[in-house]
């Protein structure tokens, strides 16, 4: 029995240094929920420290071992090794990312729910981590793109105080190019784009190319302005008495003057309010954005918590102050926890 005790007893220096390890999950986790309200760039720091505690976590256990020296040193040994090899032969990707990972997460304007573009991939930022950030893209699927591929790849950000977008039509020599870029510029306006200006990028064979631009306030509703300008565009156009086809087109088949522009009829023009399509292609998007909205509403409470706690020392007012403190720290308490929550939901939608 006694031998069984001290066997038992021999173990304990491991016990202890597993439940350190253990505590040092938990104090990593109550830490990180409350440091900075949760921002993004907390998780990839998260995911980095949970890491390197499994590491010296390993190193530590293999040491506390009650065997012999020799064979602890080659433990050691061997798991120095394996670390080395798993870095080694992943270098490039697993390190690689990791960095780029904490380096993305200091872009300030790289943040959840934003609209990127880089490479072939468009659409707006669902999640961030250590090793890769997740978009959904214009087809409501989610893509996985790895950080150092950010790192290392030009990536577009739409900027919230809004961007330009533009299409571009074909028209022929013989119209008059003053009363197609007023007809543009109608257009671009009527669809609700702000300083719209209209570029001549093209003097093809058998027809002028005209590109209309405006700037867009509403970066969330790209997709939707994209498809109303060019939709306004037809419009303004034939009422403009302009017809959307070239003299190739013209020349090559008998059309006995037939004008080319279709009649508006009753069914063509709604007032209907219809569901814009990106609540349905970036809805995980839009919730992660809200998300960071709530994140920076916290951070606006925390300073004006800082500024009430410095007018505290020196107030006459004290008790009133008091209670604007305790308002705001519930109102930080009831965010916090709803931050938590939708993160939670976010995370399990696929």
């Amino acid at each position: 029995m006694n031998e069984i005790i001290k066997f038992l007893f021999s173990f304990s220096g491991t016990a202890i240094t597993v439940g350190l390890i253990i505590l040092s999950f938990l104090f990593t986790k109550w830490i990180f929920s409350r440091i900075n309200q949760n921002k993004e760039k907390n998780s990839v720091a998260h995911q980095g420290t949970r890491i390197l505690i499994v590491l010296v976590g390993a190193l530590a256990v293999a040491i506390t071992l009650p065997i012999e020296d020799s064979l602890k040193g080659q433990i050691i040994g061997l798991i120095g090794i394996v670390l080395s090899a798993a870095f080694a032969l992943s270098s490039t990707t697993l390190i690689g990312n990791a960095l780029a990972g904490f380096m993305n997460s200091t872009v300030r304007n790289l943040h959840l729910g934003t609209l990127i573009k880089t490479g072939d991939n468009f659409g707006r930022v669902t999640k961030r981590g250590l090793f890769r950030t997740e978009i959904q893209t214009e087809d409501r699927n989610l893509t996985s793109l790895p950080n150092l591929f950010l790192a290392t790849n030009p990536v577009k950000v739409m900027r919230d105080s809004g961007t330009i977008i533009s299409t571009t039509v074909s028209l022929g020599y013989d119209l008059n190019k003053d009363q197609v870029e007023t007809a543009l510029i109608e257009a671009a306006k009527s669809c609700g784009l702000e300083d719209p200006f209209v570029y001549v990028t093209g003097l093809g064979d058998y027809s002028v190319s005209y590109k209309i631009n405006g700037l867009l306030k509403e970066v969330d509703k790209y997709f939707t302005f994209s498809s109303k300008l060019n939709s306004k565009v037809m419009d303004h156009l034939h009422r403009a008495e302009i017809e959307i086809v070239s003299p190739r087109f013209m020349n090559q088949r008998q059309v006995n003057e037939t004008v080319f522009i279709p009649e508006v009829t009753k069914e063509s023009v709604t007032t209907k309010k219809e569901k814009l399509p990106e609540e349905l292609v970036f809805d995980k998007a839009i919730k992660a954005d809200k998300i960071d909205d709530k994140i920076d509403s916290l951070e606006q409470i925390d300073e004006e918590l800082k500024q009430l706690k410095l007018k505290l020392k020196d107030a006459k007012n004290k008790e009133e102050i008091k209670r604007q403190i305790k308002t705001l720290e519930e109102q930080k308490e009831n965010l916090n926890s709803h931050i938590v929550e939708e993160k939670e939901k976010l995370d399990d939608v696929e």
